[in-house]
């Protein structure tokens, strides 16, 4: 039964975008296993790949069967029918040579799904809703999360990610690459918010991510979430 949690816009999306069960599909940095099990359930045949032993390991003992592989240089023996990377490009790099990698992997109708958080996006408000929300939810013992008071939210926000790759250069790199089929701008901070929840309060984060749309659908915040479908040129 499909539920309304933050992640699970997620699989809702992916239930519009992907091809349907009994596909290849490849998530490449699988994190903890969490997507790669659901794309399973869905019926889907899934090879999950992470270069963090960490979450190689919690992948496997959540039941899924990962491996420990870079993208860059990941190979396989039949083409996929999608390869998806949630929140994992912004930490790839150089983003050239692993979405060189991505349409190499894919079949001739393959796919490319990208769900990403895009920090270049982020202005002063957003940095500032972002940060007091955390605290906020820090100091009520709901979040670990560090509490900086006195510091300016934009220069938090810039040494927090200027290591990441940036929503445009995202963007550049698959359009030099992959025929774009589809491009999102989504509320992204609520759910960044949510991972750092101490007791996943799924209603918690349900209001956070309602927030976030009311206050973007207003213009006092951007969205800072982007969501895209590629094929091979």
């Amino acid at each position: 039964m499909e539920t309304t949690s933050g992640d699970n816009h997620q699989y809702s999306w992916l239930g519009e975008v992907l091809p349907g069960p009994g596909s290849r599909i490849l998530d490449a940095g699988c994190g903890r296993g969490e997507l790669a099990a659901e794309l399973a359930r869905r019926g889907h045949g899934v090879t999950a790949i992470d270069v963090s032993e960490a979450a190689v390991a919690a992948s496997r003992a959540s039941g899924v069967p990962a491996l420990r592989a870079d993208l860059a240089d990941y190979y396989d023996d039949e083409p996929f029918d999608a390869v998806v990377m949630s929140l994992s490009l912004h930490h790839m790099h150089p983003l050239e040579t692993v979405l060189d990698r991505a349409s190499a992997l894919l079949g001739p109708d393959g796919v490319l799904v990208l769900d990403e958080f895009a920090w270049d996006w982020a202005n002063a408000a957003a940095a500032t809703w972002f940060y007091d929300a955390a605290s906020l939810l820090a100091a009520a013992g709901l979040a670990d999360f560090p509490r900086e008071a006195g510091r300016d939210p934009v220069t938090r926000w810039r040494e927090a990610h200027e290591d990441h790759a940036t929503g445009a250069a995202m963007l550049a790199a698959v359009t030099e690459r992959f025929e774009m089929a589809d491009v999102r701008r989504e509320p992204y901070l609520s759910r960044y918010i949510g991972g750092k929840l101490t007791n996943g309060d799924t209603e918690l984060v349900n209001e956070l991510w309602r927030i976030e749309r009311e206050r973007i659908a207003s213009g006092t915040l951007p969205p800072t979430g982007l969501r895209l479908t590629a094929r091979r040129m």
